[in-house]
């Protein structure tokens, strides 16, 4: 009976410690471990490649420390096997612990009098390395600590979960953790090239790093370096880990062959202090980049080449006036409207009074060719008819977010490109239009097939601008046929140039992909002196050249609520009989049947004679351009001043010298009369205009004609 008890008492005891050991594997099986999971999901070096596998960048860590991560399935087998037998030769056959190794090291360690040998297991060098000893103290504290981690890791982890964390975060000294980094910082080569004597080589590093470790270390080259910093930062603002390995759309080959041709551009025009150009082009269908550059040379330190050209924000010049004009198309102007390009001021309370940029005037010109040729004059009078406000607002939905918070000192000069702008917003804007009126709603980094986008323009406006900027013959006036814009196949070119020559801009795309290349100098120096804008057209073309050998590039497509009708290419209206030049063009379908015949072209005497509009009289009698301007019937209006301008007296002049041209246009008779704050000054006939002496204060003007009469204030200060 007393046998029976007590074989009864120890099933008891033997249960109950079965279910308190069940209880304690579960509890360290399944309860969570904060230490632990921090460990598996910290940081490892990125590994960057670009859009075919080319290897960019391994990303150090905030401490310089490099730590790549390699599946255990991806490390070639001879590696797994030749540390496990320098380190942990039981390691499939122990719980953590080895007592067959603790038993053979204390022999080999007693019989040398000396420490000749290590115990511990891969698992307890893991546990060491997940939980360090604080302080670097041993005692029989500690170790009773690492012998316990080392079970909960065995109960808590596969063995090859085990053997995979501790090959990644094995410490190899120099900043180096991981077989991955070590392979590549020794020897230059991924784990997977590794010979057998290098295996060797590493797997006795990690016992006495200072001492194993070979002495030659290489160096992490980096290509497309302001790309990928771009990405980190960009993972970095959403809180997000960047993954261990990173597939990005760019591709490093193009890269470089831009950073070359930039370079050698630099090169050629260094005398003009040119030091600086980036570059950025993007699959129109994707959003993806192609090509970032930042510099042309990372590495110079004389010239800012660590600064990202492609962020840095600059004044565009005219290569934001398509952005205005595609604007105007969808607030009633059409192709064929004509606009003023005449000395013109604008605004009330602050006067602007633009230039073009060669200081001549061509009289009356259509939207096409004001655009495709950059004048400055008609793009102010646009942006004067459809209001800054307005432009603001579309140029936000566009992207150029470095503009928001600026309206109160943004005037009218930004039709010309004024405020400064990103490379990234030109390039990304400028794909509205192959894009049928969509910008990408955010520039994708890594390949993509999304096609997302943000409409900021009707697919006909976006369409219209494709036809106006690859228009050769628009672009003559303002440029010659520059055989830079002459491609073999369908592209659109702008330009621009900011007011001080500090920055020279190139915009081009195709169907397929749209680039933009700045150049200049970081320090904001006048570069050129003049426009210089084929410096980085050059530089897009070649750009476009090579990628359409990839890409293609088809012919851009054709509005679908336009209609193509023969204009008068002086008017803009419907070609009549005695219009000597005619052109098509497109007219909204909404329109034509209110399109007027040409009244500027008249038959007398034979001959065909041009009557121009009264707003360009003053144009026209400049003797320079064939024609007449005869009353019009038109309002009597002041062309210059406009009411409530203002002007500085500058007492270093002699008053005599100082006076102020007043030109009027419009009126129902040959002949009008002005005064100044009520008194009489003279009678103009034909082209009214008069000098008034200038003087402080706050005058008033009035003009008579045929019983109309126009009155403005202006003020001298």
């Amino acid at each position: 009976m007393k046998s029976v008890r007590r074989f009864k008492r120890r099933t008891i005891v033997l249960a109950v410690a079965a279910a308190v050991l069940l209880v304690a594997y579960l509890l360290l099986k399944f309860l969570p471990n904060p230490t632990l999971n921090r460990f598996m999901t910290r940081q490892n070096s990125t590994r960057f490649y670009d859009r075919n596998g080319e290897l960019l960048s391994v990303l150090a860590l905030e401490d310089g420390l490099r730590r790549e991560w390699y599946s255990l399935d991806s490390l070639p087998q001879n590696l797994i096997d030749t540390f496990i037998r320098e380190e942990d030769k039981n390691f499939y056959h122990h719980l953590g612990v080895d007592p067959s190794a603790i038993f053979r090291a204390a022999s080999q360690n007693k019989e040398a009098g000396r420490i000749v040998s290590g115990a511990s297991t891969i698992t307890m060098q893991l546990a060491r390395i997940i939980y360090p000893r604080k302080n670097g103290k041993v005692n029989a504290g500690v170790k009773i600590k690492e012998v316990f981690y080392s079970f909960y890791l065995e109960i808590k982890l596969t063995k090859k979960q085990i053997l995979e964390l501790y090959l990644n975060c094995v410490p190899f000294g120099k900043q180096i953790e991981g077989v991955g980094s070590a392979s590549r910082s020794f020897f230059c080569v991924t784990p997977d090239r590794l010979t057998q004597e290098q295996i060797e080589i590493l797997s006795r590093i990690p016992r006495r790093p200072s001492d194993n470790a070979p002495d030659k270390q290489y160096d992490y080259a980096t290509r497309c370096p302001h790309f990928i910093q771009y990405v980190i930062d960009s993972y970095a603002k959403e809180n997000r880990i960047i993954p261990n390995e990173l597939t990005l759309s760019i591709n490093a080959q193009w890269n470089e062959m831009t950073e070359h041709i930039l370079q050698q551009k630099i090169t050629e025009y260094q005398d003009a202090r040119i030091h600086n150009g980036a570059a950025l082009v993007i699959d129109n269908a994707t959003g993806e980049v192609l090509i970032w550059c930042g510099n042309a040379s990372f590495d110079d330190k004389t010239h800012g080449g660590e600064i990202d050209g492609v962020l840095v924000a600059n004044q565009p010049g005219s290569s934001m006036k398509p952005f205005l004009y595609a604007l105007s198309l969808e607030r009633g102007f059409s192709p064929s409207t004509v606009l003023p390009d005449i000395p013109l001021d604008f605004g009330g309370e602050q006067v602007y009074v633009p230039l073009n940029f060669n200081n001549r005037y061509n009289g009356p010109v259509r939207i096409r060719i004001a655009l495709a040729s950059s004048l400055n004059i008609p793009a102010v009078y646009v942006l004067y008819s459809v209001s800054v406000d307005e432009y603001m607002k579309t140029l936000s939905k566009l992207g150029f977010y470095s503009l928001d918070g600026t309206r109160d000192s943004t005037g009218l000069s930004i039709a010309l490109g004024s405020s400064e702008v990103t490379l990234k917003e030109m390039v990304t804007a400028f794909s509205v239009f192959p894009r049928d009126g969509f910008v990408p709603t955010e520039l994708k980094v890594v390949p993509s097939k999304k096609q997302e986008g943000r409409k900021v323009f009707d697919h006909d406006t976006a369409r219209v601008l494709c036809d106006m900027l690859s228009d050769k013959n628009a672009r003559s006036l303002g440029f010659g046929y520059a055989k830079v814009f002459d491609t073999t196949y369908p592209s659109m070119f702008k330009t621009g140039t900011s007011n001080q020559y500090q920055n020279i801009i190139a915009l081009g795309a195709t169907s397929s992909i749209t680039a933009g290349v700045w150049m200049g100098n970081f320090e904001g120096a006048t570069v050129v002196g003049q426009t210089g804008s084929s410096i980085p057209a050059t530089v897009v073309r070649s750009i476009l050249d090579e990628l359409t050998k990839t890409y293609g590039a088809k012919e851009f497509a054709k509005p679908d609520s336009y209609v193509e009708q023969n204009i008068c290419t002086l008017s803009g209206m419907k070609a009549g009989d005695n219009c000597p030049s005619i052109t098509r063009e497109y007219i909204s379908q909404s329109k034509i049947q209110g399109l007027q015949t040409c009244t500027w072209h008249e038959r007398r005497d034979g001959k065909i004679v041009i009557r121009y509009p009264s707003e360009y009289q003053h144009w026209a009698s400049s003797g320079n351009f064939a024609g007449e301007s005869l009353p019009d019937g038109s309002e009597l209006n002041f062309l210059y001043p406009r009411n409530k301008a203002q002007f500085i007296y500058d007492a270093s002049i002699p008053q005599s010298a100082q006076v102020l041209r007043v030109e009027v246009t419009g009126g129902h008779s040959s002949e009008a009369t002005l005064f100044a704050d009520g008194k009489f000054v003279s009678t103009a006939t034909d082209l009214f205009s008069w000098n008034v002496p200038l003087t402080r204060g706050t005058h008033t003007l009035t003009v008579r004609c045929a019983g109309e009469e126009a009155s403005i204030s202006y003020t001298v200060r």
